[in-house]
């Protein structure tokens, strides 16, 4: 079986007031053909469908365009569950018609416990699921964090699943040790949105959504896909695409990258340089430029999109190394250090001792809890 597994389509994104639709509808489009090219069987979406709850009529017109070329023109299976930036109630509308055409859509914690069955492989589609969400559905006050939650679901899928099948993942969230960009919605504060690797211990693969980056995280079984396109700029070394995965005799998969119709890219350097192009640059791309040498100019940012009409942000080289001579000095602090001065900073007063020890209690909780 081939699969081809995607995530964070974030179809509607805009960044920096520019909206990324065209973009989307391109990069949709090239999955088509790698779909066709590669025979793909199946296709997984993990998660981050839309970037809003309410997603504008364009979106979803594009989306019900391209899983109508995968699901009804092409005939293929596709398996999808809601991410955090979902909208779930209202993406899971029709689902129970959906699946008269093998369009499995997953968007509450009720849906995860039935697998869906392809050869001998049943796949589990775990919808993106709030600690609060699944303490109201088991009755259980004491689930508090993200852990708390997925446990529990794969917990009953284990007690009831067949183990003599195969077993697909397929899921919206955070696994610990995986590495974040700022495109990604926190899914809570501090570090009680992870969830532990060994939850998923025991599945043939675990196919994740909400991370952007496609090695985010170095497991055997447990995969992010990254998203299609880059998001932000702290995304603009990160490869983009989806994973083929190959399921028989054994299980492997394999990260595909895909072209964007416009890259995104960093630029420092010195304002002169980058108006005249002496870099060489592509004037279609999508730029941060942080400069120097350009506080003299009156409206650098109209002159620059005369050259690079895709520019999205502009920034002074001064601002940035004062910004980073700051990182770098909290990088030497203490968590209490840091906290002690943000309390004096919104307040004009310090923390007394019994409030040092209850803050040091409750890092060592949280602490203990993730690790």
């Amino acid at each position: 079986m081939k699969i081809m597994h995607i995530a964070d389509l974030h179809i509607g994104r805009t960044l920096n007031q520019h909206l990324l639709l065209a973009d989307q509808a391109y990069v949709l489009n090239k999955l088509i053909t790698e779909i066709d090219n590669e025979a793909i069987e199946l296709v997984i979406i993990a998660g981050d469908i839309y970037d809003r709850a309410l997603p504008s009529k364009e979106a979803v017109r594009l989306f019900e365009s391209f899983i109508y070329r995968i699901n009804i023109e092409r005939g293929l299976p596709v398996l999808a569950v809601s991410g955090n930036h979902d909208g779930a109630m209202r993406l899971g509308y029709g689902k129970d018609w959906f699946k008269g055409h093998q369009f499995y859509l997953s968007t509450a914690i009720e849906d995860s416990f039935t697998p869906v069955t392809f050869d001998d492989v049943d796949f589990y589609l775990i919808p993106y699921i709030e600690p609060a969400e699944a303490r109201l559905y088991f009755e259980e006050d004491n689930i508090q964090t993200h852990y708390d939650s997925y446990r529990k679901v794969v917990e009953i899928i284990n007690d009831k699943r067949d183990q003599s099948k195969r077993a697909v993942i397929i899921s919206h969230l955070f696994i610990q040790g995986g590495a974040e960009t700022d495109s990604e919605r926190p899914l809570s504060m501090g570090a009680v949105e992870y969830v532990h690797q060994t939850v998923f211990k025991g599945f043939d693969y675990v196919a994740l959504g909400h991370l952007h980056h496609p090695f985010a995280i170095q497991s055997e079984t447990i995969f992010y896909s990254g998203s299609l396109m880059k998001y932000s700029f702290s995304e603009v070394s990160q490869p983009k695409g989806y994973r083929l995965v190959y399921i028989d005799e054994e299980v492997k998969s394999v990260f595909v990258p895909v072209e964007a119709r416009r890259d995104m890219h960093v630029i420092e350097s010195d304002y002169e340089s980058v108006i005249n192009n002496s870099l060489a640059l592509s004037t279609e791309d999508y730029y941060q430029f942080i400069l120097s040498d350009m506080r003299h100019i009156k409206d650098p940012m109209t002159r620059l999109k005369q050259v690079y009409p895709n520019v999205l942000e502009l920034r002074y080289a001064e601002d940035i190394r004062s910004e980073r001579e700051v990182e770098v000095e909290v990088d030497q602090r203490t968590d209490m250090e840091i906290i002690q001065q943000f309390v004096r900073k919104l307040t004009d007063t310090s923390l007394s001792h019994n409030q040092q020890q209850i803050i040091e209690r409750l890092s060592k909780e949280v602490n203990d809890e993730t690790h």
